[in-house]
């Protein structure tokens, strides 16, 4: 009765004509019409709900969300809701999107893609034990279903159970032999447990083989892993082909040209990645180099937060092309930056820690990219021998309280963070690998990692645990100025250590990020940062030797 009510407060002709013309694909003459029959009734949820899917075909998400909210306010039907849920999806609003798909199964409590769709939000969230749950849910449901196993094998390997991933993947296989994304999987199993990309590309040609366009990313970041350069771009440039859509192959190609020190190509790709949801769809003008000195800018610090102590040595480079500069930066670097860049040497620089308390500018950047706007390439890198310095309270207040020694201080962090798995677990070590270190009577190892998820600190009681005392990265730096050398996997406390001329020794894995070129001793980035690159792909055995005979040289003849 609602629905025939409603109907008749619209022309009902007109919505039929634009609906047909969105079939057709005419969007702007069915936008058109759309927009016409909202102009005399603004509410309709029917008209708004069409609009909003318009808007999806054009691939204009944050539009068609706000358009399909006043329609699902107004009244909540399964397509509305799940158009809903799909923008919130494709905008990275994944928390939102689970509970609109959560609410779908009002409608259809068996629908395999609402399990989908969930479970890939969890993930997206880094919430994986959520996301194994919904797969276990849609595996207990629908044992025999090919997405059912795959979803399944693909959430044991983001909660770290391998052993079942490969059981799981195994059988996957048995049953669907031509699954392309079983043999992905099957795949990346081989890189993150044995190491082997030989065998894992293996498994990416027979996905390819299989029909799943997709491996060919797979197949050329394992190239690019073993440096097989020409391999990779091939790969990449095929993934770019069949699926072109997709920033991820984008930003990964430049990250292969970036590798090699190729600052024209490598920005070119690598400018494509993709962006946080708060400034992925910035209308503003982004900046290209020029001096514009009666205008604002915003520079926006992505990517994590090794990236920003990284990049923020290239500020002093663009003070005096803008009349103000709003430097959007992460809360745990904001005091850190504020102290370093004040503002009686920086007049123009203002500090903010979100897009939304901004106000007003006139063109935006991103910090990752200024060494490609300021035409400084990787062979003049500035500020090498340091750029950051503490606050000497800080300083002062954590060597009153765990420093008091004599002997070799040593900061240790061995766990990386970061955006992708195969990332951060190709930078972990495990603790086990530096339980000889603990042995030598001269040294005072101190604890920088903050997320020991397994509590090494407990198992291994000779280090002194810094993480009550450190809340932000003003925190850290004041604790790491007080140690003679750092010890460091590939994550942010090495680029601190190294912005502070702090003497550290890196660990890097044989498929190191990009900014660490081909190098395996030194970089061009620290002058202060020595590197220590894995030998063997499986363990770090080699590398755990060379850091004890280090340590124990330095302990016992000096730095």
């Amino acid at each position: 009765m609602y629905s025939e009510l409603h109907s008749a407060m619209i022309d009902t002709k007109l919505l039929s004509q634009a609906n047909l013309l969105m079939k057709r694909k005419e969007f702007a003459a069915a936008e058109k019409i759309y927009l016409e029959l909202l102009s005399k009734n603004p509410n309709n949820d029917i008209v708004q709900a069409f609009l909003g899917r318009l808007y999806i075909y054009k691939r204009k998400y944050k539009g068609a969300e706000r358009i399909l909210e006043k329609a699902y306010n107004r009244r909540k039907t399964a397509p509305t809701v799940a158009a809903l849920a799909f923008c919130k999806f494709k905008i990275q609003k994944y928390d939102e999107a689970v509970i609109l798909y959560e609410e779908l199964f009002r409608y259809d409590p068996d629908n395999i893609k609402i399990f989908e769709k969930i479970i890939q939000a969890f993930a997206e969230l880094k919430m994986y034990n959520f996301a194994n749950a919904y797969a276990l849910k849609l595996y207990s449901k629908y044992p025999d279903k090919e997405i059912s196993n795959v979803m399944l094998t693909q959430s044991y390997i983001d909660i770290g159970e391998f052993k079942k991933a490969e059981e799981s993947c195994a059988k996957t296989i048995q049953m669907f032999p031509k699954s392309g994304a079983a043999w992905i999987i099957a795949g990346t199993l081989q890189e993150f447990s044995e190491c082997n990309e030989e065998l894992a590309q293996e498994c990416y040609i027979t996905a390819i083989e299989c029909g799943a366009p997709s491996a060919y990313y797979h197949l050329a970041v394992s190239y690019q892993k073993v440096g097989k350069y020409k391999e990779a771009e091939e790969n990449y440039k095929k993934m770019m082909e069949l699926l072109p859509h997709q920033k991820t192959p984008l930003a990964s190609l430049g990250t292969l040209y970036l590798t090699q020190k190729d600052v024209e190509n490598g920005y070119k790709y690598f400018q494509n990645r993709e962006l946080p949801p708060e400034i992925a769809n910035i209308k503003k003008e982004k900046w290209n180099g020029q001096v514009y000195s009666d205008e604002t800018l915003m520079l926006y610090f992505d990517q994590g937060i090794g990236d920003c102590i990284q990049f923020v040595r290239y500020l002093p480079f663009i003070v005096d092309k803008f009349k103000t500069i709003k430097i959007v930066i992460r809360e745990s670097c904001y005091d850190l930056f504020k102290h370093n860049y004040p503002k009686e040497k920086y007049p123009n620089i203002e500090f903010y820690k979100d897009v939304l308390s901004l106000g007003e500018y006139d063109k935006y950047t991103l910090s990752t990219d200024l060494p490609y706007y300021l035409k400084i390439d990787f062979n003049h890198i500035p500020f090498s021998g340091g750029y950051l310095v503490c606050d000497e309270n800080k300083k002062n207040y954590f060597k009153e309280k765990y420093f008091n020694t004599d002997k070799l201080k040593v900061g240790l962090c061995w766990r990386a963070g970061g955006f992708g798995l195969r990332s951060a677990i190709h930078r972990t070590i495990n603790i086990e690998y530096l339980k000889k270190l603990f042995e030598l009577k001269k040294v005072q190892f101190y604890s920088f990692q903050l997320d020991d998820i397994f509590d090494a600190v407990q198992k291994y009681p000779q280090m002194i645990d810094l993480k009550p005392d450190i809340k932000t990265f003003d925190d850290t730096a004041g604790a790491m100025a007080n140690v003679d050398i750092m010890v460091s996997v590939d994550t942010s406390c090495i680029h601190l250590a190294g912005a502070m001329g702090i003497k550290s020794l890196l660990l890097i894995p044989y498929c190191s990020d990009w900014r660490w070129f081909e190098d395996n001793k030194s970089t061009e980035w620290y002058d202060s940062v020595e590197i220590i690159k894995q030998e063997e792909r499986v363990h770090w055995f080699i590398e755990a030797e060379k850091l004890y005979n280090k340590l124990k040289e330095y302990s016992e003849n000096g730095l």
